[in-house]
Order: C-alpha cells, then sequence, then structure tokens
C-alpha cells in the first residue's frame, strides 16, 4: 500500500530554522549552529533572542531525531520526546519517495570518503522503504569504493563501511521498535488489522526496552495473535543489490592475491643458496670499498710498514696493482697511494652496504642533549632549538672541518649544551630518524645542513661571567622568510671529519 505524504510546518518548527517542511538532517544541523549562535543568551542577552532561542531548541530537538521528525512530517503534531501512547493516525512515509509503506525501517547508511592523510566517516539516514534503502545503500558503497581507500585510516574504514552496508546497513534497535509500533497503531486506525498485527511482530523482533513490551503486549490483544503473516521485504537475499555489493568484495582478495603474485613471481626459478660464493679477484682500476673498521693504509706491501693514514670503514679505493697475492695498492680519496690488505676490499656499492651495516647496529637511543663527541672541552654555552618533527644531531666544527663535539637535541626539544672550547665554529646539523651509534648517523629520512653563520667564544673575565654573560643561541628549524635559512650538506661532508 502506497500513498503520498505531504508536508506542513504547524508548530513553525522549520519556519523558526529557516527551512522549508520536509528538509534533511544535513541541511536541520547547519541551520541550527548557524541561528544558535545569534540568538545564543550568551551573545545575545534580549528577551525576544531569549524566546527564540527556547523556540529553536524544542524545534530541533523534534526534527534532529529521525523518527520524531518522520512523526511531525506525518501528522502535524509534536511527538512525545518519551514513548507514550499519543500513536499517529497518519503512517509513516519514506524519506526519499515520500510514499507510505507497510514495512519501514530506520537505517543508517554508511560512507568513507579519503584526503590522503586522513579519512570522513559520514552517515546516510532516515526511515526508508525497501527500494529507497537498496539505492541508497548502492550508492553509499559506491562513494567509498571510489573515495575510501586512499589514506591509511581509509583502508580501514572503507571496508568497515561496506560490509556494514552490505549487510542492511545499521539499525537502531529502539527507534524502529518506537517507528513500527506507531505504524502499527496507524494501521489500526485505518482498520488495516492484518497489516497491524503484522507490524507488531516486526516491531517485537526489535523491542528490547520494557515500555516498549508493554505496547506490543497491548498491541497483540488488541490485533489479535494470529493472522496473516507478511512476506519479509527486508531479507538480504531479496533483491540482486546484495549481490552486487557483495561481488566486489569478494573480488578484492582475489585482486590482491594476482597482485601479490605478479610481485613475487613465485613461478620463477629459485637461486640455490646452497652453491659457492664466488669472490672476484681485484683487478686494477677497480673501486672497492673498506669493509673493516680503520683500515691502515701502508707504505709497502709488508706488515710493520709506515702507516700512511687510516682508512673508515666503507671508504671507496681505487685499486691501482694487484702484484702482491695478499696486498693490492689503492688510492684513497685524499689521493694518497699505499698498500692495504686485499681481504679487507669488498666489491658492490659502499653506499648500500653501508646503509644495512647502519641499521643492524643502531644502539640505544641517544638522551635529549646527549653529547656524541667532544674532543675538546671548555667553559663556554650554548642553546639548542629544534622546533622540527625529526631528531637532529648538531656538530660544532673548526673553519678546517674538524668535528670539535656533537650532541642529540630530540624533535621539538629546546636544550642547552656546555663544555664548549674558545674558537670560531661553523654549526652543521643533519636530521632524520632511527639513529645510528655506529655510524653517527640516521638511517631513514636524513638531511643535512649548514648554518649561514659562524660562532666565535672567547675567554671573558670572572666579573662579566658573574654579570650573566648572554648565552647564543641557534635555530635549526627558521621560517621560509627568514635571512638565516640553513643551506643544504651533502650527507657525506657531514660525516667526514677532515
Amino acid at each position: 500500500m502506497r500513498m503520498t505524504i505531504t508536508y506542513h510546518d504547524p508548530k513553525g518548527y522549520y519556519a523558526v530554522l529557516g527551512l522549508l517542511p520536509g528538509a534533511d538532517l544535513t541541511a536541520i544541523k547547519a541551520a541550527y549552529r548557524n541561528r544558535a549562535k545569534e540568538v545564543h543568551p550568551d551573545r545575545n542577552p534580549t528577551e525576544a533572542a531569549r524566546a527564540e532561542f527556547q523556540s529553536l531548541v524544542e524545534a530541533y530537538r523534534v526534527l534532529k531525531d529521525v523518527v520524531y521528525r518522520a512523526e511531525y512530517d506525518a501528522t502535524g503534531v509534536p511527538p512525545l520526546i518519551d514513548d507514550g501512547d499519543d500513536y499517529p493516525a497518519t503512517p509513516f512515509a519514506c524519506s526519499c519517495c515520500g510514499k507510505v509503506t507497510v514495512q519501514p525501517r530506520y537505517v543508517i547508511f554508511h560512507q568513507v570518503k579519503s584526503f590522503l592523510v586522513w579519512a570522513k566517516l559520514a552517515r546516510v539516514e532516515g526511515i526508508f522503504c525497501r527500494d529507497c534503502a537498496d539505492r541508497v545503500a548502492a550508492r553509499a558503497s559506491t562513494l567509498t569504493w571510489l573515495w575510501g581507500w586512499w589514506s591509511p585510516p581509509g583502508l580501514l574504514l572503507a571496508p568497515l563501511a561496506l560490509l556494514r552496508n552490505l549487510f542492511g546497513g545499521t539499525k537502531p534497535r529502539d527507534q524502529n521498535a518506537r517507528m513500527l509500533i506507531r505504524q502499527a497503531r496507524a494501521f489500526l486506525a485505518l482498520d488495516e488489522v492484518d497489516l497491524a498485527r503484522a507490524l507488531t511482530e516486526q516491531a517485537a523482533r526489535f523491542a528490547r526496552l520494557s515500555v516498549h513490551s508493554r505496547q506490543i503486549e497491548r498491541l497483540r490483544d488488541e490485533t489479535g495473535r494470529t493472522g496473516r503473516r507478511l512476506k519479509n521485504r527486508w531479507a538480504m537475499w531479496n533483491t540482486g543489490v546484495f549481490f552486487a555489493q557483495a561481488l566486489p568484495l569478494v573480488a578484492l582478495p582475489l585482486v590482491l592475491g594476482l597482485a601479490a603474485m605478479i610481485a613475487m613471481k613465485p613461478w620463477e626459478k629459485p637461486v640455490s643458496t646452497r652453491a659457492g660464493i664466488n669472490v672476484l679477484p681485484a683487478e686494477i682500476g677497480d673501486i672497492r670499498y673498506v669493509a673493516v673498521e680503520d683500515l691502515k693504509l701502508r707504505q709497502a706491501p709488508v706488515e710493520g710498514a709506515p702507516v700512511l693514514t687510516l682508512l673508515d670503514r666503507f671508504t671507496s679505493v681505487q685499486v691501482v696493482d694487484v702484484t702482491s697475492p695478499e696486498w693490492a695498492e689503492v688510492r684513497a680519496p685524499s689521493g694518497v697511494v699505499g698498500w692495504v690488505h686485499r681481504r679487507a676490499l669488498y666489491a658492490g656499492t659502499s653506499a648500500q652496504h653501508k646503509q644495512e651495516w647502519c641499521a643492524s647496529n643502531t644502539g640505544t637511543t641517544p638522551e635529549a642533549g646527549e653529547v656524541l663527541l667532544r674532543r675538546a672541552t671548555g667553559e663556554h654555552r650554548l642553546l639548542i632549538h629544534n622546533d622540527g618533527r625529526r631528531d637532529a644531531v648538531v656538530k660544532l666544527k673548526t673553519p678546517n672541518g674538524h668535528t670539535v663535539a656533537s650532541y642529540f637535541v630530540p624533535a621539538t626539544h629546546h636544550i642547552g649544551v656546555g663544555g664548549i672550547p674558545d674558537g670560531t665554529f661553523r654549526i652543521e646539523f643533519a636530521s632524520g630518524s632511527q639513529y645510528s651509534r655506529a655510524c653517527g648517523i640516521f638511517v631513514s629520512s636524513v638531511q643535512a645542513a649548514l648554518l649561514p653563520f659562524t660562532l666565535t667564544f672567547h675567554q671573558i673575565s670572572a666579573v662579566r661571567m658573574r654579570a650573566g654573560a648572554s648565552i647564543p643561541e641557534v635555530v635549526l628549524v627558521t621560517a621560509r622568510d627568514d635571512p638565516k635559512q640553513p643551506q643544504p650538506l651533502d650527507i657525506e661532508q657531514f660525516t667526514r671529519d677532515d
């Protein structure tokens, strides 16, 4: 049975919000917020504003509730906020098509829209007939499929919303029990006893409050406890919409599995790990990297020969001569040529091996203000401000590039450091995450920079020290328009100690 409902506004609830009868919940909430700001007693203390605010609150209390709003739209009589016996004489209408249906439901459908780093979860709710509910569910699920996956929160919220819509949306029990009881009363007033009895039994499936149980028992006494049953139109398999929504969800794990197989390529023949490792001998002109710490570069290919310099781990060298079976003559990055043990030289890219070695030797995380390196000491102090979102390592270097001191400054920390000797220093810093104590640098997201000025510390008299001489400050993260912007610095230059 279907008939069209005409909306009217006898109590002026829509008018006080500045809306036309039949406005949806989104428009009602927006209108209430805007109007409440203007007539709230805290902002407008006049009597007229106070009276209008009370009318506004009363109207919003009725219209924000989907069931109460449907009662008001259908009957023109403001419903009781608590469940009572003033049942309407006109059945409820569908929120979408405006027609009365024998088996309405108050349903909430969910949809998700992602914005790269966050996601918005929206609700589409109303009193629906089954046909309109299917259309609304399909639309909400389609929008979620299109826009819900493009953020980390969306990867969790989107499948939950799709599953809820697949199984008919969310049907709040108390509101549906109240609506079906009053719908049964409305049909009983129209002498549709069979329909009223069927609606009573449907309401019993939702009822959990004592007031609803009492009203259902009274309706059963008035309509009889046996009679014709209505076919449940809300069974999930009644329409093809359920299968249309289920098909993409079933196909999703299959598509993900296929993508994983394409990425892993299990059909390719795996490489055997039982074969021996072939170590290619060094050839003249090859670029190798040092695989041990503090490798001695000697003047001649014999133990005990004078040491020309020490080569750090992962330093790249060029092979010059390989006439000796145990020694190789190499040229260091500084240009010095000498001899090293051949077994200390590895082939490959030093940067990749260094990254892996540093990541596996991170050690404990340094504390705020911890001194990572100190080669000289003094009586001077310095304030360091790190307002960034990443930890930082700050180095004081001489103009020749020798590191005098190094400090750890966590993100959003402001620390004071001491023990700085006399002299002029340039300030270099690196920021990133996962600090490696073995390498003295961050493993991931590392960036380095040089502050565009130097600091000079010199001895001051005890009188000036007691008078409270000012302490210099450095800021690692500056505004875009700040003339003292840090200058980008190569990571290798930051780690190098000349």
